[in-house]
């Protein structure tokens, strides 16, 4: 998207986010100009453009920040294609800054453990990294980490006779420093509830005044973002390509990953068992996204009741080893048509791996399902040319606050009721937690009035509905229920919540 760096026009939302956020906010045409440039995440070009484009309506100083960031982007974040010229230039002239995704494995074979960096981007592998390194970071060990490193050459690093002459010197990672939920909480005060959710929206890099992006989008946009602040959080999307499902778990957050395909070994995911045990994603990651997971396979019956049991429990045992996480599993599926338009299937679970598209027991798992078919495709038009949260700092704020808040879903409950032994008690646990995460990510200080409750309620009771009707397309026995209802406190007025597809 073209964009001209040097005709931005601040508007109302803007001069807000500016004024109640200062040095925290960035116009997000620039990350887009620089996306594409390198592999590298929105999260970690932002962290870049924070430190040189701080000053936003100077346009002189934004043209030259942004050129000083382009030039540390060709400069020091690696090409594919790079590896052996890097390799070379480290060993003629080291050291040798880069910015590049380093993760860590541990070689017990080799004498009492030996650790070994890869530089991914690069494509560097076997590199020496010091113990202390790891410990500090440990983060290294599992999805990796986004980092400023120094490498050295020094062939006296020696291993069974073989030579790995590659050495981190110095090790940053690309992150924010600090973040304070109160001083967030604080900020939120000055936006309206409407004025918030279009600033999340623009942070996620959308123009939320774009007529395809109706209230109700916004809202299922945002519910993308649920497994970053609620534990455990489990969910499912099916829709179209191109709607974006992915950006949660590439650019936004360092916490969360995708795995491409669905294709995942047990031992990464959860536990390695062989060896010196090492959690898997499950411990370091907040979300997990399976992509294209119409095309996975869960080869054992052994592997999917892993799946299911962490689903509904929060751990996992092998063996003799048992292992609790936070991590939600957030399936990501492309189908091609749109099921209002006409069911191609018996239900709407049945493109996902033929071991586990019809198992009920599996998908009463999910918190929710978000109907991907009602999301729009992305345009070059829905990207916006203003200003939203520098990712790195929501994304740590969402980790180190907001997701150990506490429970926010159990708010509603001054305003209204559920029945008596209509939900069974996976659907109140679904609800209250899409609820959560919600409120966590709209009213952050808890704070809120009973329309606000009621929007929220109302969308955690369709989501895990959309659940509920493709169980009862599966067993009409066992899943009788095709709709749900809650209770006003204030008129004993009992409202009911229904959806076709």
């Amino acid at each position: 998207m073209e964009t001209n760096h040097n005709s931005f026009q601040p508007d109302r939302l803007d001069q807000l986010l500016f004024t109640a956020f200062p040095g925290l906010v960035m116009r997000k045409d620039l990350t887009q100009t620089l996306r594409g440039m390198s592999k590298a995440p929105s999260y970690v070009l932002e962290f870049m453009l924070g430190k040189y484009c701080a000053d936003l309506f100077d346009a002189d100083a934004v043209r030259e920040g942004l050129e000083l960031v382009q030039e540390e982007v060709a400069r020091y974040i690696p090409r594919g294609d790079e590896t052996e010229v890097i390799k070379a230039s480290i060993r003629q002239r080291p050291p040798r800054r880069l910015i590049d995704l380093v993760q860590v494995t541990l070689d017990e074979r080799l004498e009492s453990g030996v650790y070994w960096a890869s530089l991914v981007t690069a494509n560097i592998h076997n590199v020496n990294i010091h113990d202390k390194t790891v410990e500090l970071y440990d983060r290294l060990l599992t999805a990796g980490v986004w980092c400023n490193i120094l490498v050295n050459y020094d062939d006296t690093y020696r291993y069974r006779g073989q030579t790995f002459p590659f050495v981190i010197q110095r090790l940053e990672p690309v992150q924010v420093g600090r973040v304070d939920l109160a001083e967030y909480c604080a900020g939120r005060a000055q936006f309206t509830r409407d004025q918030w959710i279009d600033a999340l929206i623009r942070t996620m890099g959308y123009e939320p005044f774009h007529p395809a992006l109706t209230p109700r989008v916004k809202l299922l946009y945002l519910v993308r973002m649920i497994p970053l602040v609620e534990a455990n959080y489990h969910m499912i999307e099916l829709g179209p390509r191109q709607t974006g499902k992915s950006f949660c778990f590439t650019e936004l957050s360092p916490y969360g990953t995708l795995l491409a395909g669905g294709a995942v070994t047990v031992p990464k995911l959860f536990v390695t068992t062989a060896g010196r045990s090492t959690p898997g994603l499950i411990r370091s990651q907040d979300a997990i996204g399976f992509d294209e997971i119409a095309g996975g396979t869960f080869n054992k019956d052994d592997d999917k009741n892993l799946y299911k049991n962490y689903m509904e429990s929060g751990q996992v045992s092998r063996g003799t080893i048992t292992v609790t996480g936070e991590a939600g599993f957030i399936f990501n599926g492309n189908i091609n048509y749109n099921p209002r338009e006409g069911m191609q299937a018996d239900h709407l679970f049945k493109p996902l791996p033929l071991s586990i598209s019809d198992d009920t027991a599996f998908h009463d798992r999910w918190a929710a399902y978000l109907p991907g078919w009602e999301m729009p495709s992305i345009k070059p038009e829905m990207l916006t040319t203003h200003v939203g949260f520098i990712l790195d700092y929501v994304a740590e704020l969402f980790h180190r606050e907001l997701r150990h808040a506490g429970n926010y879903g159990n708010l509603w409950e001054q305003w209204f009721a559920r029945p008596d032994g209509e939900w069974s008690e996976r659907d109140r646990r679904s609800i209250v937690r899409t609820f959560s995460g919600l409120a966590k990510l709209i009213f952050p200080s808890g704070e809120m009035q009973k329309e606000d409750a009621r929007l929220l309620l109302e969308m955690a009771l369709d989501l895990r509905l959309r659940v509920r009707l493709q169980l009862h397309a599966m067993d009409r026995k066992e899943f009788s229920l095709t709709s749900f209802s809650y209770v006003d406190r204030e008129t004993n007025e009992i409202h009911i919540v229904k959806v076709s597809v």
